[in-house]
């Protein structure tokens, strides 16, 4: 990293590789109105055992911060880091049923940027669930996940879905 870059805060290059879902396979896009509450319920009864939840870029305070430092992970796997400047604060929170209820809890009394600016799932260094500007872009999800499972999870969150074959061609 260049003096500049360090001067400045940015994030170093070798962060920003990683892993990221890969848009070049079959994924699912969800698009519609959602909140962090709802969206930690719902993942509860849809992650596999062992999955993380990734928070980048977020500003938690007080009950927040408290929680996320207090089941913070060390990073199993890198996660390419998205926000360039500053170089943003993470976290790697076990996808427990207790802590997503927790999490569901918390965020009924924050704004969404506390807990994070980009959203991600991960399960044995694989991207589950992808959400770049939460709130402000389509979720993205793998499309390994069976599509039972996809269609009932937008169901839950009320939210539409498209499957894509890859970034440039939705499937029909």
């Amino acid at each position: 990293m260049g003096w500049l870059s360090k001067l400045l805060g940015a994030t170093p290059k070798e962060e920003l590789d990683g892993i990221n879902l890969d848009t070049h396979r079959v994924f699912w896009e969800l698009d519609g109105k959602t909140d962090f509450p709802n969206l930690f319920r719902a993942l509860a009864d849809f992650l596999p055992d062992g999955s993380v939840l990734y928070f980048e870029g977020g500003s938690p305070k007080n009950e927040l911060l408290a929680f996320l430092n207090a089941h913070a992970i060390p990073e199993e796997t890198h996660v390419a880091v998205s926000v360039l400047w500053p170089k943003p604060v993470y976290y790697h929170i076990p996808a427990t049923r207790k802590n997503l209820a927790r999490l569901a809890e918390l965020s009924e009394h924050c704004a969404a940027p506390e807990l994070g600016v980009h959203f991600h799932v991960y399960c044995e260094n694989k991207i589950l669930l992808e959400w770049h500007d939460a709130f402000g872009q389509p979720m993205l999800l793998s499309g390994d996940i069976p599509e039972d499972k996809v269609i009932n999870f937008a169901q839950v969150l009320s939210m539409k879905t498209t499957k894509w074959k890859n970034a440039g061609e939705q499937e029909h």
